[in-house]
């Protein structure tokens, strides 16, 4: 046997000399009669090697890589039968707070650390967002929005956007005033079955996205709104569609090349995910020619007429790319970011009052000691409603709905912990390790409101171990938003009714666990009950 550094040398002298010697080739004819067969398996072997060769080079292991997974080249490691959690809490166990593990094409870091997260994700260089095709399909695979785009393009528009949101009432006390209608709107719904088993899905949806509505595009819809509950309907479909067979193409692309269109349009719903977009656009279309001939030049009424007053200015050094497509791709992603994540937070607050009475019994007693029962509270009562707030937090925690965050791009070779994340690398924030992990809070694994409770009886917002809204340079815009909302429907539904498992049934505050990106709870029905009398503190 030659060592193998010489086998390709050796084999190619053995084919040049066939090919350029034809009489020494007919020399040995008499020697056997098989001579072209020997020439073929030449050229099969040497190709085996070249291509082996290829196979390890392209196979190789970056050096100082986090230890984890690596697997099989082409496909890496993804053979397992437990749930993804699982597969996630074992990868942490086995590798600790630092972990690597290749899935097709893509090396995946997994960061379980609450200081390293912080860390990872405030450096410019783990700034960039995943380069999903199931992310990249709702910008129409360019590099628009303020979600998944990337570099100047998208620390302009994102600053734009917030700033003009900012001016139309988001994260001001203002923002009330557009709130408390909808808040309104759901307890009369919630009236009209009370003591009945409910959804409270739909009446929910339509008034968080009113909220959305009114910022955008100066709109309000009744909350039986059939266009509007179609729109939620297909965000809600996203959300599944997104975590579903179609992350294949995220981690193999080369499967969009060779995969039949049936499999992507039946098994993968990329079909499904374009129509959605579409529909979403051509409406949004609408709205937006309608503001162009209603809108005072100057003098804007929401973030479309904003958009548009910019727009027409045509100034060359603006600091990113103004055009209709952007614009319907903000638009898309305000309402997907603001809506589904606000309306999924209080479904699981319900779930939680329902299953721990004797927290929403202390909440009520709260509320009835601080804001009078002839009004809904208002954002004036925050601070002395600091248990409530408390137990929001810990709804946050429990319900942990981006469990991993939202994936981020590593764009340039960085040291970490002393490792090196590869450029093009995925990093995952497991946001979920954190809130559930014994170094920050006493009771983990139990719904306990006083783990944001100070010494002083004082609600801590801001506290180690805890990232409901991410960190670092892509922290949730919306987080003001979040809060605001979420404390003015908790504390008017929770000053009304008393919220109670159906006779006969047991709730399980609890996520599907087939689920990969987002923690939806349950579906559930629940019973409110309208409180007559005041609960005394």
């Amino acid at each position: 046997m030659w060592p193998k550094a010489h086998s390709c040398l050796y084999l190619s002298e053995v084919l040049q000399f066939i090919h350029t010697h034809p009489f020494q080739r007919n020399l040995y004819l008499p020697l056997s009669k098989h001579c072209s067969h020997r020439k073929m398996l030449a050229e099969v072997l040497l190709s085996v090697f070249f291509l082996t060769v290829c196979v390890y080079f392209l196979d190789a292991k970056p050096k100082n890589l986090p230890p984890g997974l690596w697997g099989l080249p082409v496909v890496g490691y993804i053979f397992s039968m437990l749930p993804f959690p699982e597969q996630i809490k074992n990868l942490q166990r086995r590798f600790g707070n630092i972990a690597s593990w290749r899935i097709g094409s893509r090396i995946t870091i997994l960061i379980s650390d609450f200081t390293t997260i912080k860390s990872a994700l405030g450096h410019p260089n783990i700034a960039g967002r995943a380069d999903f095709f199931s992310f990249n399909i709702f910008s129409h695979f360019e590099n628009m929005g303020i979600i998944i785009s990337n570099g100047s393009q998208w620390q302009h528009a994102r600053r734009f956007a917030l700033r003009n949101l900012k001016d139309f009432g988001m994260g001001k006390a203002s923002l009330e005033n557009i709130i408390i209608p909808e808040v309104n709107q759901l307890i009369n719904e919630i009236c009209k079955q009370e003591g009945k088993p409910m959804e409270i899905s739909n009446a929910l949806n339509v008034s968080i996205l009113n909220i959305i509505w009114k910022l955008v595009a100066d709109r309000r819809y009744n909350i039986n709104d059939e266009e509007l509950l179609t729109f939620q309907n297909m965000i809600h479909e996203d959300f599944e569609n997104v975590q579903g067979p179609v992350m294949l193409l995220d981690y193999f692309p080369w499967l969009l090349h060779i995969l039949p269109s049936w499999v992507i349009n039946k098994v993968m719903r990329v079909n499904i995910m374009e129509y959605n977009r579409n529909t979403f656009n051509v409406f949004h279309k609408q709205i937006v020619e309608e503001h162009k001939k209603s809108r005072i030049p100057h003098n804007p009424r929401d973030y479309i007429d904003a958009y548009l007053d910019q727009e027409e200015k045509h100034d060359p050094n603006f600091s990113f790319k103004l055009e209709l497509l952007d614009l319907l791709i903000t638009i898309r992603d305000l309402f997907v970011a603001g809506s589904e994540t606000s309306s999924s937070t209080f479904r699981w607050m319900i779930a939680f009052m329902a299953v721990y009475p004797d927290v929403q019994t202390k909440v009520q007693a709260e509320i009835d000691a601080v804001v009078p029962r002839d009004r809904v509270p208002n954002l004036n009562d925050r601070m002395n409603l600091q248990y409530l707030e408390a137990m929001l937090n810990e709804v946050h925690r429990h319900a942990s709905f981006v469990p991993l965050g939202v994936p981020h791009l590593v764009t340039e070779d960085t040291d970490l912990e002393g490792y090196v994340l590869p450029k093009g690398s995925i990093v995952l924030a497991n946001i979920f390790s954190c809130h559930f992990d014994p170094c920050y809070w006493k009771y983990p694994e139990k719904f306990y409101p006083e783990h944001f409770i100070d010494e002083k009886g004082k609600c801590m917002t801001k506290r180690e171990g805890f990232l409901p809204f991410s960190v670092g340079r892509h922290v949730c815009p919306g987080e003001t938003l979040a809060r605001m909302e979420l404390f003015l429907f908790t504390s008017a539904v929770l000053q009304q009714f008393t919220v109670k498992s159906p006779p006969g049934e047991k709730i399980i505050a609890e996520t599907d666990p087939s689920k990969l990106l987002f923690h939806h709870v349950k579906p559930y029905k629940v019973v409110f009950e309208r409180r007559t009398q005041i609960i005394q503190s």
